[in-house]
Order: structure tokens, then C-alpha cells, then sequence
């Protein structure tokens, strides 16, 4: 396309722009989207991760596993064009990028380096975010971005998808507008088919994830493999679980409350579990990034629901017992003592039996099992001889 053209192309956005639309209706939804949520003057996108998860991110991500030279060829592409090239995760965020000279320095001024945000709601219009949101190829020219301090650019992005047909990241190139040629736009979406043919086997669309036992004995596995993890581990792990994402401040009081803890440990035992979950924490606050399922999450639906006997058949002891950290102290009160109602109020005498097997010495319960039980039945002979012994001790 002739400079002449593409001149007038932005000419054209540029002036429906002033009139408040867009001279494609997809556009002008994505703008309606972005309106009330991001500042048009916008700087920058937000580069909200640490190089380190950024790394560990990568190198765990299918893309880089599919072993197809993709690195490779995204920087011959940029070198050769002047462009910056990106490959996203599933969320639009970048996990790796090259650049021609020019086109890398003015990359970094605007966020588009790995850690960053690129996704619609994050960075406004364009061509990563819309790839993302559409599943299909997606390019975004000049003023067609909804942040000024991208519209001298222009973008064309193709999404990666898992054999589900669901989006897990997006490959794209980026230049001058002025610069713009369908080249890049055939690049990227034969970059994407070729990762997408050779995935690795190991990719599966619903991994088991992280699965925290935090009753009784602790208990942590990832896909299906158990962790070995110490007590502080365990304790970051289930604070993020129960508590959601934290800034580090929030999770040193979760964790540590007054006890002096330095920032630089915590820090360290992060990116410790960050590499045990393959990169499966976030930063800026730290957030669980896969898939989790804890024990007492799943007991307090059930609880609601007023399932007493699965509830007290998965209560094997109080939650983290053993620990002092102020977000343990709170969630432990708290379940303990909504179950412990809940079976005052309508428990069986099997269920309050089952809950004086972790509480053996709770009158109030083992005097309720013994009035709701049948006189002469083997559970209210046990239910006094548990209460005769609560007594006795």
C-alpha cells in the first residue's frame, strides 16, 4: 500500500474519530467498551509482573513449548521490518518481545514489554486485546487505537488456540503506521497455525491445578503431584487461596502479622511456590493463577446448603491447626464455630459425634448428642461415654 494510501486511511479515521465513531463497527464497539473504563490519554499499558514470573510464565507457556523456532522467527521478523514483536498469555498479558532499534525503545515508553497488560480493558482497543476477545485474527491502524500514545502505531495480532479451539495467547508484530504491510498480518496468523499444530502432548485444556487441604493434617498438591512445602509455604499458599490476590504488605499482616518478617523473605518464598506452580502466582498483588480447590471452601458450600453429614464427614480437624497466622486464626473461628452451630441447632447424633472426634472435649455438643439420640441405640451409649469423659478431663 502507497504512503499516499495509507495517508488518507488516517485521514479518514482521524476524522470520524472527531465526529465520536469509529470508520468500522467493530472498532466503535470496542471504543463503546473502553469509554467508560480507560482514559483515552492514557501513557502506557500497566506492566504489573515481575521479570521472574514473567520467565517462569513463559518458559512453562505451550507457545514457547511447541518448539517450532518462534522466537526465532518473531525477531527476524522485527529486525527486518523495524517492528516489535509480542507473544501474550491467555489474559493479554506479554510474556516475551523483540524489537527492531527504533521500534523496541518506543515499545518500552508505552508498557508493550513483557509484564505487560495488552488486553481490551487494560490498554483499550487493539490488536492483541480484540485477537483475544474475538479468537480470530485481529489488526488495529492509527488513530483506530483508543490510547493516543499508541495511535502512530499500527498492530496485527492472531491468536493461539488449544485443541478446544480456545484462545491461550496471541502472537503479534507491531510498527509505524506509515510502515503498515500485509506481510506482517500473513506472518502472524501462520506463526499462530503452525504453534497451534504443534502444541506440545503434554497441553491439556483443564489441568487439575492446585488442590490445598488445610483441615486436619495439610496437605498441597499440583497436578495431581504432591507438594512438599514447610509451614510458612503452606501458609502463603492457603492465605492467597482464602484471602484472593494481596498486595505484599497484605500478605505479610495475613501471614505474619506483628511478628518482624523482612519483605525480601517473603519475596523469596514466593518466587520459590511461583516456580512449584509453574508460574501459577501473580504479582502486583500476588494472585493464584490456576486453578484451585480447598477443603474448606468446598465444606462452608455445604455447610450453606445445609449438608451436615458431608461436612462433618470431610472435617478431619480445624484449619491449620498448628499455625498462628492471623488470616488461619480468623478462618478457622470462623468455620469452626458456624459448624459447631449448625450442629447444635440440627445436627444427628452421628454428625455431633463426628465433630467431638476433633473437639473431644465440647460438652455442649456431646450433651446434644446424647438428648438426640435414641435411648438405648449404640450412639447414645457412645454419646455418654464421650461426655462422661469430656467431663472427667
Amino acid at each position: 500500500m502507497a504512503n499516499a494510501e495509507l495517508r488518507a486511511r488516517r485521514r479518514s479515521i482521524e476524522s470520524a474519530r472527531a465526529l465520536g465513531v469509529a470508520t468500522a463497527p467493530e472498532i466503535d464497539d470496542s471504543w463503546s467498551r473502553c469509554r467508560p473504563v480507560i482514559d483515552a490519554s492514557s501513557a502506557a499499558a500497566p506492566v504489573d509482573a515481575e521479570p521472574d514470573e514473567v520467565e517462569e510464565r513463559w518458559a512453562a507457556s505451550p507457545i514457547r513449548r511447541s518448539e517450532v523456532g518462534l522466537e526465532e522467527r518473531l525477531t527476524q521478523a522485527a529486525d527486518a521490518g523495524d517492528l516489535v514483536a509480542a507473544v501474550t498469555d491467555e489474559e493479554g498479558r506479554i510474556l516475551w518481545s523483540a524489537g527492531g532499534r527504533s521500534m523496541r525503545r518506543t515499545a518500552e515508553t508505552v508498557g508493550f514489554v513483557p509484564g505487560g497488560r495488552w488486553d481490551e480493558s487494560s490498554a483499550g482497543t487493539n490488536a492483541l486485546g480484540l485477537a483475544l476477545r474475538w479468537g480470530r485474527p485481529a489488526s488495529v491502524f492509527s488513530a483506530e487505537h483508543w490510547c493516543d500514545a499508541v495511535r502512530d502505531w499500527v498492530c496485527w495480532s492472531a491468536p493461539v488456540r488449544d485443541r478446544a479451539g480456545r484462545p491461550i495467547g496471541v502472537i503479534d508484530l507491531s510498527g509505524r503506521w506509515d510502515r503498515a504491510t500485509p506481510l506482517a498480518e500473513v506472518a502472524v496468523g501462520t506463526l499462530a497455525r503452525l504453534v497451534e499444530e504443534h502444541l506440545p502432548d503434554d497441553d491439556t485444556p483443564e489441568p487439575s491445578g492446585l488442590r490445598l487441604r488445610l483441615l486436619g493434617h495439610a496437605e498441597a498438591t499440583f497436578d495431581g503431584q504432591p507438594l512438599a512445602l514447610g509451614p510458612r509455604q503452606m501458609e502463603l499458599l492457603a492465605a492467597l487461596a482464602l484471602e484472593g490476590p494481596s498486595t505484599l504488605d497484605e500478605l505479610r499482616w495475613h501471614v505474619y502479622g506483628d511478628r518482624p518478617i523482612s519483605p525480601t523473605t517473603i519475596k523469596a518464598e514466593m518466587s520459590h511456590l511461583r516456580q512449584l506452580l509453574g508460574g501459577g502466582i501473580g504479582s502486583r498483588p500476588y494472585r493464584l493463577t490456576v486453578p484451585v480447590e480447598v477443603d474448606v471452601t468446598t465444606l462452608r458450600s455445604e455447610l450453606r446448603s445445609g449438608d451436615l453429614g458431608r461436612v462433618t464427614a470431610g472435617y478431619s480437624g480445624s484449619l491449620l491447626v498448628d499455625s498462628e497466622a492471623p488470616f488461619a486464626d480468623d478462618h478457622r473461628h470462623v468455620f469452626d464455630v458456624a459448624l459447631r452451630e449448625s450442629l447444635l441447632a440440627r445436627g444427628r447424633t452421628p454428625e455431633l459425634l463426628a465433630f467431638a472426634l476433633v473437639h473431644p472435649y465440647d460438652e455442649a455438643v456431646l450433651e446434644r448428642a446424647v438428648a438426640v439420640a435414641a435411648a438405648g441405640s449404640a450412639d447414645h451409649h457412645e454419646a455418654v461415654a464421650r461426655l462422661s469423659l469430656a467431663r472427667r478431663g
